[in-house]
């Protein structure tokens, strides 16, 4: 059970946004909710008590959710998995590739199309301790290369389009096709001509 923060509504939601909320209808109704529900300033208070407390914060794109927020939060507090795994020069990785790619695993939330902050939590904790053991073993600089320089399902080139594969084989166009090939416990995509 997750907490929703709910503040008085001066219109009813027309849309959630659910997709990037992760919220549906009822989410924010305290007699309907499955979620724990508190106050806005109730959660700012929390966070306030975290940050003054020295707490380290790990997840994916933290400084553009404490910008957005309004909240200072010093620097040796964050643990940016979007940063962790940046390579100078290149873009930014999503936290849905660096699961596929880095974990061998797929956020559920994303196939579905919508937004689950525990599930992102839950992956940027473990792609923190893959971060901490590929730093203990040294490998870490390869790993990031080898990242940066991972083929794509659309057949882009990775600083255009880095996407997990949603399917084991899937058509990319008229003349090409995706497949996994498996190596050393990793899936990569490669595109074959057809």
């Amino acid at each position: 059970m997750h907490t929703c923060i709910s503040a008085a509504q001066a219109e009813p939601v027309v849309d959630y946004l659910t997709r990037y909320s992760g919220l549906h209808p009822g989410d924010l109704d305290p007699s309907v909710s499955r979620h724990h529900i508190t106050t806005m300033k109730a959660a700012y208070l929390q966070l306030r008590q975290l940050v003054d407390a020295g707490c380290r914060f790990v997840g994916h794109g933290l400084q553009k959710d404490f910008e957005m927020i309004n909240v200072v939060v010093p620097p040796d507090q964050i643990v940016d998995t979007v940063d962790l795994f940046y390579l100078p020069g290149s873009r930014r990785i999503s936290l849905r590739f660096l699961a596929w790619h880095l974990l061998g695993q797929q956020m559920s939330n994303r196939l579905q199309d919508t937004h689950d902050s525990i599930e992102d939590a839950r992956t940027a904790l473990q792609l923190y301790a893959k971060y901490r053991e590929l730093s203990a073993k040294g490998t870490l600089q390869e790993n990031i290369n080898n990242l940066h320089a991972a083929p794509v399902d659309s057949g882009a080139c990775p600083r255009c389009n880095w996407r997990s594969p949603r399917r084991r084989q899937r058509r990319v166009g008229p003349s090409a096709r995706v497949a996994l090939a498996e190596g050393s416990g990793h899936a990569f995509a490669r595109v074959i001509a057809a």
